[in-house]
């Protein structure tokens, strides 16, 4: 018998992160510079030794599946242990894709009749933080609990009406669970990690499909019983971050720059695939001697001979003598040329800045873009394999769409807030 299996729910659409997720599932955005926001899960579950691991995707998959591939980065790909990527499918009696997390975990009920473990934990994979899964099994066990909530207090100015909101009594067992309320319930949320045990699961599952399709796993399976018999809350108290829109997301990155930075990575041993992009076999990163650069991180095949401040850079970024960026996010091999001036901006993979152009920064002279949440820093989105062409100007609350080729609008200048397709 296994202890525990593991599902990872990994590819739901996701609103709010604009053009980056226009061509894969949130989870699998680089974070960090060369990490993805998935290896937070997968790192928690190996270094907890739950090494039987599915990945429910459904939106946009590919990206992901490349990524985690056969699952040798987290010691996944042994004898003992596996990932095994679970995508929508059709089949005898089922002709129709996934209907929600619900459903997709009870098609996939194979998965966990094959290890037979004793516990089954349920997470997503779209959050960061450290977490020894452990010590909340161990608290499930303790409790004989049928499903365990993960939950964490939050301070009342990080609280979101996406969260699900928990009351408990003195003795753990919860008392009061609503996802996604109309209004703050209390300061105790579910970090969206849930713990059952196995049989528990199974017949839950099945009871519910008897009674018609589910679709979601919180709303349809588990707020109705989450006050009942056997239900319990384990608190967390280490640092997570739910990254809910492009703004948390930017600011998640941000926070890798502070002097003594809540997300560690290193310290946390979150590992990634280091074949991805052939980042193993990159050069370290490079500084000119007329470079000049302040509170950053760079990833390795950087190549910066411009000015860089307050910045997060994924491998292979080129920032050319001359050029200028600041407080941005900038992925995987993109280039930035002379002159070009960059600033609270988030670029996708493999973007050229040609030569004196200026993207985001200044004043918002448009209402709210439409395709992307408000932020403080007012950020700009540039979309992956663009082109933004010689001294072109873009306002800051704008976004590029993907492959978007700007080369031809030398020098036009575009308003803020608008949507460049």
């Amino acid at each position: 018998m296994t202890e525990t299996v593991a599902f990872i729910l990994a590819g739901g659409n996701v609103g709010g992160y604009g053009v980056l997720t226009h061509n894969r599932t949130k989870a699998a955005l680089p974070f960090a510079g060369h990490y993805r926001i998935v290896d937070f899960a997968l790192s928690n579950l190996s270094n907890s030794q739950i090494t039987s691991v599915g990945v429910i995707t459904q939106y946009l998959p590919a990206s992901l599946i490349e990524h985690i591939g056969g699952g040798d980065a987290w010691d996944l790909h042994r004898s003992s242990s596996m990932v095994k990527i679970m995508p929508p499918f059709v089949g005898i009696g089922q002709t129709t894709w996934f209907r929600g997390t619900s459903d997709a975990i009870f098609r996939n009920l194979n998965f966990v009749h094959d290890q037979d473990p004793q516990d089954v934990i349920i997470l997503s994979g779209e959050h960061i933080y450290h977490m020894n899964y452990k010590h909340a099994i161990e608290f499930h066990h303790a409790h004989n609990a049928n499903l365990t909530i993960v939950g964490k207090r939050m301070p009342r100015e990080c609280l979101s009406l996406r969260f699900g909101y928990l009351k408990e009594d003195k003795k753990h067992r919860v008392t009061f669970f609503k996802e996604k309320p109309k209004e703050f319930l209390s300061d105790f949320i579910s970090m969206g990690i849930y713990i059952f045990k196995k049989d528990f699961l199974i017949n839950l599952l099945y009871e519910r499909a008897e009674s018609g399709p589910t679709q979601n796993l919180v709303f349809d399976v588990i707020e109705p019983i989450a006050s009942g018999p056997g239900v319990f809350a384990y608190e967390f108290k280490g640092y997570w971050e739910y990254l809910e829109t492009v703004q948390s997301y930017y600011e998640a990155n941000m926070e890798l720059l502070k002097n003594d930075p809540p997300i560690k990575p290193g310290e946390w041993e979150i590992a990634t695939n280091m074949e991805d992009r052939a980042l193993a076999s990159r050069p370290p990163k490079y500084f000119c001697c007329n470079a000049q650069v302040k509170d950053s991180l760079i990833s390795p095949g950087g190549d910066i001979a411009g000015k860089l401040v307050r910045s997060v850079l994924s491998p292979g970024v080129i920032i050319e003598q001359g050029a200028i960026v600041e407080d941005s996010i900038i992925m995987h091999d993109c280039l930035i040329k002379k002159g070009a001036r960059l600033k609270n901006l988030i670029a996708d993979k493999n973007v050229v800045f040609e030569r004196d152009c200026m993207v985001g920064g200044g004043r918002v002279k448009k209402g709210k873009n439409p395709e992307i949440p408000p932020s403080t820093k007012k950020l700009t989105i540039v979309g992956k394999g663009a082109v933004i062409g010689e001294k072109v100007k873009i306002a800051c609350n704008s976004q590029v769409y993907p492959n978007k080729d700007l080369s031809a609008f030398e020098g036009t200048e575009f308003p803020s807030g608008i949507n460049i397709k």
